[in-house]
């Protein structure tokens, strides 16, 4: 199934959970890998990501600031925090870091750097994300090639969706958000961006300011 297929599914899935209030409640006692996420006693977790390019921030912050006028209850990531996902490892206490960037390493002597274009606002039933177009679908393989490598990884949805998170949805009820986004941004154009490198993060969950610590940067082989 090509990109734009997987992203209209995708909408048509989640903006009608929105939509008709049937979003379930945020679950503060989450737990991944044995922890509650958001317990601040937790080490942070280990994650490979792409950054967004600077460049590109702006744009966001304009369609943020404008969705922010319709419904200011919700969580609106800062431009520190835009970021492609790849892969989560697990909590830092659980992995051996200096084997996952081995790994890493030798994984990306095998990819150069490549374009994304930024294009169109999507959802899912807590996330206003922005669509990652990727046409040579480098992101895609670089994913699954993760997932050979390591094994133990989760095989979160049944197809790769890059996406940047840029809103989260704070309450039951968005229906005026996602009625917002879909007259004004789902064909929106953000930009374009060069990746070059592939970040190695720590992340800690329950933190704002500070959630994301870049670990080491692994660039793709020129």
């Amino acid at each position: 199934m090509n990109q734009i297929d997987v992203y209209k599914r995708n909408w048509n899935k989640y903006s009608r959970i929105i939509r008709e209030g049937l979003i379930p409640p945020m679950d503060e006692n989450y737990v991944w890998l044995g922890k509650k996420v958001n317990e601040r006693t937790n080490p942070p977790f280990l994650a490979s990501i792409v950054k967004v390019d600077s460049i590109l921030w702006k744009k966001i912050q304009q369609i943020q600031s404008d969705i922010e006028r319709i419904d200011s209850r919700h969580e609106f990531f800062h431009p520190i925090y835009f970021h492609i996902t790849l892969s989560e490892f697990g909590w830092s206490d659980q992995v051996d870091y200096n084997k996952i960037k081995r790994k890493m390493e030798d994984i990306f002597l095998d990819f150069s750097p490549f374009n994304l274009e930024i294009k169109g606002l999507n959802c899912f039933e807590r996330i206003i994300y922005a669509q990652v177009f990727d046409k040579k679908r480098v992101l895609r393989s670089i994913y699954f090639r993760m997932l050979e490598e390591f094994p133990f990884l989760e095989k979160r949805f049944p197809e790769y969706i890059p996406h940047i998170s840029i809103i989260r949805i704070s309450t039951e009820e968005a229906k005026d958000v996602i009625n917002k986004v879909e007259h004004r941004y789902r064909e929106v154009n953000i930009g374009e961006m060069l990746v070059d490198n592939i970040q190695i993060v720590s992340v800690r969950p329950y933190l704002s300011v500070g959630r994301i610590k870049t670990e080491d940067k692994i660039f793709l082989n020129d």
